[in-house]
């Protein structure tokens, strides 16, 4: 019976984690090809240029609003994964850089949904409003997107930290590897750029600039790339090895 729960635990895993991945995949095509902000606009638009945009555009960004609305929330059941597996390699009874790692996915999402959100009413506004009320809210929602940046780290200093313990790498078919600390914490540092996106108009701290933009969008998508497979491969092994749970003897014995 123990053997039947694991089993159904590893599978339900499998399942959510493709779900959030089919989740993010359409988000992301949404994000290019409907609301069209790879790479954000141009900083030094004027109000009647981005009015004009959005007039233009309205359709296609009104539409990315409407499945981004439905899709935003990807990292919430990819962390879910995440924060069981952490769950799973984290001795002690308080399983607190899991539960972080849970509260980070919920802050992703809410600052990965609300950008798309902030868009579709300036794409909606644009028609009938002053330019310079669609404006604001692009504005907002191109600064909501690049200077949230620091609400998702708390979920790489927490893989980070359960990379480094020793104890877990000594849980069968972990899929924290000790490597993996050391890119979770270079993106950590990578990301704190992320606030300067109020200060300048150009270069690589504005919001399409380098360091604002193009490093934590290639980045967060590499994270998620081998944090998944990493996953799957761990998920794999479990289910062919059910019995990789940590004893009471082997949390008693590891060390931090």
């Amino acid at each position: 019976m123990s053997e039947h729960r694991n089993l159904f635990s590893v599978r339900s895993q499998r399942a959510i984690l493709w779900w959030g991945i089919g989740l993010a995949l359409v988000f992301t095509v949404a994000f290019i090809f409907l609301l069209q902000m790879v790479p954000t606009k141009d900083p030094h638009w004027t109000a009647e240029q981005v009015n004009s945009w959005y007039g233009s555009h309205a359709t296609e960004v009104k539409w990315g609003a409407v499945i981004a609305g439905w899709t935003g929330a990807f990292m919430m059941p990819i962390l879910a994964v995440v924060a069981m597996q952490m769950a799973r390699v984290e001795t002690g009874r308080w399983k607190i850089w899991s539960a972080l790692s849970l509260v980070s996915g919920a802050l992703m999402s809410l600052f990965l949904a609300l950008p798309p959100l902030f868009w579709g009413v300036a794409a909606y506004s644009a028609p009938r409003k002053d330019p310079e009320v669609t404006a604001i809210m692009h504005e907002l929602g191109s600064l909501t997107l690049t200077s949230t940046d620091q609400f998702f780290i708390f979920l790489w200093v927490a893989v980070s930290v359960i990379c480094f313990r020793p104890a877990t790498q000594r849980v069968k078919h972990n899929p924290f590897p000790r490597w993996w600390g050391y890119v979770s914490l270079w993106i950590t540092i990578m990301f704190e750029a992320g606030a300067f996106a109020f200060v300048p108009r150009s270069g690589l701290l504005a919001w399409n600039g380098l360091l604002v933009f193009w490093s934590p969008l290639s980045l967060f998508g590499v994270w998620i790339s081998i944090q998944s497979w990493l996953l799957f491969r761990a998920l794999r092994a479990q289910e062919n090895d059910p019995d990789t749970e940590l004893t009471p003897a082997e949390e008693a014995a590891a060390v931090f």
